[in-house]
């Protein structure tokens, strides 16, 4: 009876730790100011929040289970608005283990820098070591423009993607000029330029062989409104040439 008592209270224990960890959200989010946390299904859930001006101050964003995006994760500007609106000093993001991705399918942006400034995106566990660990993939072949996997738009600077998997597909052009790429350094409304952003030790590849993209990292830009000292740097960028169409890995506009 004592045996099948300690086994009875292993097995309790088994499934309690089971449970905690099938409990934790695929993103959770912490932050210094505002509301201190919040879980959510997808990275737009979180990036809707600090757009909301739920989340301020320093925040960090954790990815514990690879998502689906069903529709762009948009962040906005800090303080863009009104006083409702987010208001951030910096913004991490980063898996907390390996094997994780943010995956979607859409004629738009799958993760959209929109005037969004101090965002840092790590594919390293825990932002640390040097092992890739975060696969963000747009799946589209959409030639509608501003198709890519990153955009960066309306004057969204000082950000950071290293150490990820980035992939996308994109074909899209206008009467011959790209207008979209895999990581996209887009247009602005503001005063500018995206500026100042750091695309560093990331492998940069098609999403699908038979559906290779026209652009793996493409500049289009505002006339007098330059995107000026970005940094594109010791990226792995593969698989990417066009077997119908002429294709870039960089593309400066």
């Amino acid at each position: 009876m004592h045996k099948n008592l300690y086994l009875s209270r292993a097995a309790l224990l088994v499934c309690f730790i089971v449970a905690s960890m099938s409990s934790v959200a695929q993103v959770t989010l912490t932050a210094t100011s505002g509301t201190a946390s919040g879980s959510f299904t997808t990275l737009k859930g979180a990036f809707d929040a600090i757009n909301a001006g739920t989340h301020k101050g320093d925040i960090v964003i954790k990815i514990n289970a690879s998502t689906t995006e069903a529709a762009v994760a948009s962040l906005t500007a800090s303080a863009a608005t009104s006083s409702s609106a987010p208001y951030y000093t910096s913004i991490n993001i980063y898996p907390t283990t390996t094997g994780l991705s943010i995956t979607g399918s859409l004629a738009t942006p799958l993760i959209n820098l929109n005037g969004a400034d101090n965002v840092t995106i790590d594919g390293r566990v825990n932002a640390t070591g040097s092992t890739k660990s975060l696969t963000i993939t747009n799946n589209s072949t959409s030639t509608t423009a501003g198709t890519s996997t990153i955009r960066f738009i309306n004057d969204a600077s000082s950000n950071t993607v290293k150490y990820c998997t980035l992939k996308g597909s994109t074909t899209a052009n206008t009467t011959g000029v790209p207008t979209g790429g895999i990581v996209f350094f887009s247009t602005t409304t503001g005063t500018t330029g995206n500026d100042g952003n750091t695309i560093t030790n990331n492998d940069i590849t098609c999403a699908a062989d038979a559906s290779r993209p026209l652009n793996v990292v493409y500049a289009l830009g505002t006339s007098a409104k330059n995107n000026d000292n970005n940094t594109i740097s010791d990226n792995n960028i593969y698989n990417f040439l066009s077997n119908g169409s002429a294709s870039q890995g960089i593309n400066i506009s």
